[in-house]
């Protein structure tokens, strides 16, 4: 998808929610999923009713497109995330709440690409601040294989747990797009009132609301991990975990021509490693290799020269 525009992109979702007789108007424009996350100045703190606030703020009046509205305050109100679908509503995040709090990250999927990208206020709107692809971590991997031992790096310390899976502890990174699109559920006007979705048997669970569709990993790291990003002849099941999370899934599963390797991601803000957001947060330790965020960069620098 990478080779097209954004807006001359038909995606696979796209096809498999026409199947699904959904009226033609749902899908004249591409479902953003939008993540942000706002932090209270320094000595103060977000309230409940300012949380809700701020998301109605956000929605505007046109509510959320095609994504159910997910509302987490942090305990100690120190921050506010908050999910929603931006392809409706041209509000600017800074323009509506920004000038209140001291810091706004966004994490932004548009269904006509492949891969989540951040960016966050610094002294612009956060609509016209530099973007860059977003990187997740993960510290575990679990396969299910059709033989009896892991196919990929069989040097490495692969142990066997009794529910059949293998596990490896392995800290890596990825790129992959999360998106949170739900259509029949939450309808071109979502708003908070909707109940959340269930993910039923295909969705995942995620830190906000199931995901449905999920995307490919790219720029896999460690590269010799890379047999396991798209699904492997010898594997039947492919789990990412972050602290026990599991934030990316691989199998096979039924679709409209066959079986196929479907992906469902459940990144968040946890496993962001995003360097400037690990920067902000204190958490340096957890960066990845400084060449893993400069084939990032060299990857949107490459994306954005074609344009």
């Amino acid at each position: 998808m990478a080779d097209f525009p954004t807006w001359m992109v038909i995606s696979w979702k796209k096809l498999q929610l026409l199947s699904r007789n959904i009226p033609h108007n749902e899908m004249m424009s591409n479902i953003f999923t939008d993540f942000i996350r706002i932090y209270a100045r320094p000595g103060d703190s977000i309230r409940n009713v300012e949380a809700q606030w701020i998301t109605w703020r956000l929605l505007g009046p046109r509510g959320s497109y095609n994504v159910p509205v997910h509302t987490e305050r942090s305990p100690d109100g120190r921050f506010v995330d908050i999910q929603y679908g931006s392809g409706k509503n041209p509000a600017s995040v800074e323009e509506e709440v920004g000038w209140g709090y001291s810091a706004i990250w966004k994490r932004f999927y548009n269904e006509g690409g492949d891969q989540d990208t951040i960016w966050h206020t610094d002294d612009t709107d956060v609509n016209e601040a530099p973007a860059r692809y977003c990187r997740y971590g993960f510290d575990e991997v679990r396969i299910r294989t059709a033989h009896s031992a892991p196919p990929v790096a069989p040097q490495a310390p692969w142990q066997q747990h009794t529910d059949g899976s293998w596990r490896l502890a392995t800290r890596g990174s990825y790129r992959t797009g999360n998106d949170r699109s739900a259509v029949k559920e939450a309808g071109p006007c979502a708003t908070p009132a909707l109940p959340p979705p269930q993910p039923g048997t295909t969705g995942l669970v995620t830190p906000t609301t199931p995901n449905f569709y999920g995307d490919e990993l790219d720029a896999l790291d460690p590269p010799w991990l890379a047999p396991l990003a798209n699904g492997h002849p010898d594997v039947t099941l492919v789990e990412y975990r972050w602290r026990g999370r599991l934030v990316h899934r691989v199998r096979e599963e039924d679709e409209l021509w066959g079986r196929d390797w479907q992906h469902r991601c459940a990144d968040g803000w946890d496993n962001c490693l995003d360097p400037h957001f690990l920067d902000f947060t204190g958490a340096t330790d957890l960066r990845a290799p400084d060449e893993v965020y400069a084939r990032d960069k060299h990857d949107w620098d490459a994306l954005n020269s074609r344009w």
